[in-house]
């Protein structure tokens, strides 16, 4: 049965995957094909695909540069209440090599067929549209972080993106609390280590 965020009760997030590698058979996977597939759902799904290739790590070389400033646009646009997202044509037309993002999907489908048999609609109000857009500001802040040029610092923000985006598609609450404070503490951890190594520097430079 639908709900008011245009997402089924219970969306297989591995089918969504599955579907959308079958109907993209191209050598290159543009975000514009991302938009159309998922044009007419919601939010989270978009996010959770292009967070999909930073999240793993596999040797996809320049990603954070392809999927940091969409990532940044969408969640505003989460934040701000839009009905759908909306990327500009320079953004849109970017892409990544198919071979690279199936090697991603393939990965991740390993295990989301595994959890999908625990995770289920709980806790609903905490993927409300509401909640969503709440969501969306802490979306931007980690999209922020993964664009910074970090060594090493891309993977701990993509992974909790992932995961509370599953938990919003899966409109499973529990899933979505645990990423969110697996975000919190990534964010301290990174922001402590940058105040650490910005100090470093400027005791050097007196």
């Amino acid at each position: 049965m639908p709900t008011s965020s245009g997402l089924p009760t219970k969306l297989q997030t591995s089918r969504l995957l599955q579907d959308f590698l079958q109907k993209h058979s191209g050598e290159r996977i543009y975000l514009r094909d991302l938009l159309s597939e998922l044009n007419n759902r919601a939010f989270a799904p978009l996010i959770f695909i292009c967070a999909l290739p930073e999240a793993l790590p596999l040797p996809v070389a320049g990603v954070s540069a392809i999927i940091g400033i969409p990532l940044m646009i969408v969640s505003a646009q989460l934040v701000l209440g839009f009905s759908k997202p909306w990327l500009p044509r320079w953004i849109a037309n970017r892409s990544f090599k198919r071979k690279d993002f199936e090697k991603v999907i393939n990965k991740i489908l390993r295990y989301l067929q595994k959890y999908e048999k625990v995770i289920r609609p709980r806790w609903r109000f905490i993927s409300s549209p509401l909640a969503q857009r709440l969501l969306g500001l802490l979306f931007l802040v980690l999209a922020f972080v993964i664009a910074l040029p970090i060594p090493f610092g891309n993977l701990p923000p993509a992974v909790t993106i992932v995961v509370i985006s599953l938990g919003i598609i899966e409109q499973d609450g529990v899933v979505i609390v645990l990423g969110v404070l697996a975000a919190c503490a990534v964010l301290v951890i990174m922001t402590s280590a940058i105040a650490a190594l910005l100090s470093a520097v400027l005791v050097r430079l007196r």
